[in-house]
């Protein structure tokens, strides 16, 4: 999808999608990923391209926090119930959907 902030919705892309392989490559640890198995899956990273998309076309400064929570306690962290897991999941969405992803290399 186009974008008018084409650089800046280029690298959300890029974290987001960083962020989704690693949560399904912690799945292949058993325990030791996730105290419980999720089964996250393709419509939740559809889910928070969209998401992230609309709010980047809103006028005015990226919404980071809005970004943070939408993604990472609804479209992700609604199927996440064990409260270690859910801190896990927001520390690593933290890493990689920053306004740090946005720095030049």
């Amino acid at each position: 999808a186009d974008s008018a902030k084409e650089p800046e919705w280029r690298r959300i892309q890029f974290g987001l999608k960083f962020f989704h392989a690693i949560i399904q490559e912690r799945r292949k640890f058993g325990p030791l990923g996730w105290n419980i198995r999720y089964e996250f899956n393709d419509s939740d990273l559809e889910t928070s391209t969209v998401i992230s998309h609309n709010m980047l076309e809103m006028d005015g400064e990226i919404p980071w926090d809005t970004l943070l929570f939408v993604i990472g306690h609804i479209n992700y962290g609604g199927r996440v119930t064990d409260d270690q897991d859910r801190r896990c999941l927001l520390a690593i969405l933290e890493k990689y959907v920053s306004p740090v992803i946005l720095e030049p290399d």
